[in-house]
């Protein structure tokens, strides 16, 4: 799904219909999103939503994307060069909690991660972290932190703690039950994390915002707090 797209035609408004978590992430993601903002995203894949930032952050906002695997990455450059995208630097890079070379999974279905995969691919790919890729590239503003890390949402959060103290970024995260726990993680731990650095979490079902979930039944938490600068 999506490896190859036009952002709003028809055929892209037919296949994002067809996934209420996708339609949901998109919708939640257009909400939270606004002109000039500077905005991270983990996980990019082949750019759904990136390209759904990307547009609602405009010529005065730019996105900086993250995607490890080669053929995602591939293609996501192929659907920014597509839809016209002008306000993205992505990068062939995983993220993480240290920087180097770490072992990374592509599991059957296009997902991938740092959890171990049956049956999936293990490739060896060069991680950052947040932290590290401010200061290096001398970033000195981010609004928004977008992850879909498939159960590595812990450790990337980990590596972003001086930048989350310094810049307060909001923060909407996939959370991936399953792979956090083959990790030894979980999403308290994640939540209790974030707490502690003064966020407010709220948790959510992207599917049906109204739906009641709790920490163990959330597909995406959305974390902020008070933050003195603005874009």
């Amino acid at each position: 799904m999506f490896d190859s797209f036009i952002y709003e035609s028809d055929n892209f408004k037919k296949e994002l219909s067809s996934s209420a978590h996708h339609a949901g992430e998109v919708s939640f993601l257009r909400s939270i999103t606004k002109p000039g903002m500077q905005v991270m995203e983990i996980g990019a894949n082949t750019g759904v939503t990136v390209v759904a930032i990307a547009k609602a952050i405009g010529d005065t906002g730019h996105l900086y994307a993250f995607e490890p695997v080669r053929e995602h990455y591939t293609a996501l450059m192929a659907n920014l060069s597509r839809n016209a995208i002008s306000n993205v630097s992505a990068y062939n890079l995983a993220v993480s909690n240290n920087t180097g070379r770490i072992a990374f999974y592509k599991r059957q279905g296009g997902a991938s991660g740092l959890a171990p995969a049956t049956g999936g691919e293990m490739l060896w790919v060069e991680a950052t972290t947040i932290s590290e890729f401010l200061i290096v590239e001398q970033i000195d503003r981010v609004h928004l932190v977008n992850l879909d890390c498939e159960g590595s949402e812990l450790l990337v959060l980990q590596g972003a703690r001086i930048a989350l103290e310094k810049h307060a970024p909001h923060i909407f995260c996939e959370i991936h039950h399953g792979y956090l726990d083959e990790l030894g993680q979980s999403a308290d731990e994640l939540i209790n994390y974030l707490s502690d650095l003064g966020y407010s979490v709220r948790l959510l079902q992207v599917e049906d915002l109204e739906a009641e979930v709790s920490h163990d039944t959330c597909s995406h938490i959305y974390a902020t707090k008070t933050n003195p600068h603005t874009c």
